[in-house]
């Protein structure tokens, strides 16, 4: 039976034969290959066609749901999948190396026996020419979800979709949080369904995720949408997992959330008031450093 299911939310078809080739070429073949059509203009029949020894359930929805809610979009495409313990949701246009099914059947033994829920591959970084565009993205073996979110505020590391596989139950327990246009939704998926424990790093294949013209305009594009997602992060954080980090780690979050919210105008969510906050985490010097941020802001221009 196979564990691991590949589901992929269709919508852009530049590079969609590409990613069903790097599912046909794994050395391993026990996976399934769940696609949802997210009411394209591009009509990727043909190429499905093309690669029918992958055996993929394809279904093409009525309404568009990614442009307003890609989550909504994403529970609908693993709603089409069946009772695979492991979920991998795979961008469009995304590439797993050739031996990304091998490893992962390699380390769930370990995986298993630890009661780890998430599993997260090293990343390779590839243009619009599947060229590569730096060196691969690796992470620690074992991790907590927290450290992982811990370093990627820090710019150490970096967390999307596709690189992540995670384990059924966890997610029928949990969902989506339900973030805006799905920014921030991995970060806080993957402690969620770790509950702030371990992650397992799988740095023996890649996941080569795509950074196009295409992705960077998109990105563009929804600008204040992410910020809000940004925002509700912090907001989650503060809510549910405040007792996973020190006080001092705490301040630097504080400040990140405040200073998302100045730049975006948006409305501070949490119980306390960030002034209260900045003095709970950072003493008088906190809230000093709050002060003369507030000042700088309203006389700067």
């Amino acid at each position: 039976m196979n564990k691991l299911a590949f589901v992929i939310p269709y919508y852009k078809i530049d590079f969609f034969e590409e990613t069903l080739k790097s599912l046909e070429e794994q050395t391993n073949k026990n996976f399934t290959v769940y696609v949802g059509n997210d009411n394209s203009p591009n009509d990727p029949f043909d190429i499905i066609e093309k690669y029918s020894s992958l055996n993929i359930t394809y279904k093409v929805f009525e309404t568009n749901l990614g442009a307003i809610d890609l989550e909504g979009q994403w529970i609908r495409c693993i709603n089409l999948s069946k009772d695979e313990e492991w979920i991998c949701i795979l961008g469009d246009d995304d590439c797993p190396k050739k031996n990304f099914v091998e490893e992962f059947y390699k380390i769930l033994p370990v995986v298993d026996e630890k009661n780890i829920n998430v599993i997260k591959t090293a990343i390779t970084s590839i243009d619009s020419n599947s060229k590569l565009r730096g060196a691969d993205l690796v992470h620690p073996e074992y991790d907590t979800s927290i450290n992982t979110f811990w370093r990627d505020r820090n710019k150490q590391t970096h967390t999307s979709i596709s690189e992540n596989i995670f384990r059924r139950s966890s997610y029928e327990k949990i969902g989506f949080r339900g973030f805006p246009l799905a920014w921030g939704t991995p970060l806080v998926a993957w402690i969620d369904y770790s509950e702030g424990g371990l992650i397992y790093g799988l740095n023996s294949t890649q996941m080569s995720v795509r950074s196009s013209e295409i992705n960077l305009s998109r990105v563009d594009s929804f600008k204040d949408q992410k910020q809000v997602g940004e925002a509700m992060v912090y907001e989650v954080i503060f809510s549910d997992y405040h007792d996973k980090f020190s006080d001092s780690q705490r301040l630097f979050l504080i400040k990140k959330y405040h200073a998302v919210l100045h730049y975006y105008q948006l409305k501070n969510k949490l119980p306390s008031s960030i002034f209260t906050l900045y003095g709970k985490y950072g003493g008088i010097q906190g809230q000093f450093f709050y002060i003369l941020r507030e000042l700088k802001w309203k006389f700067t221009k």
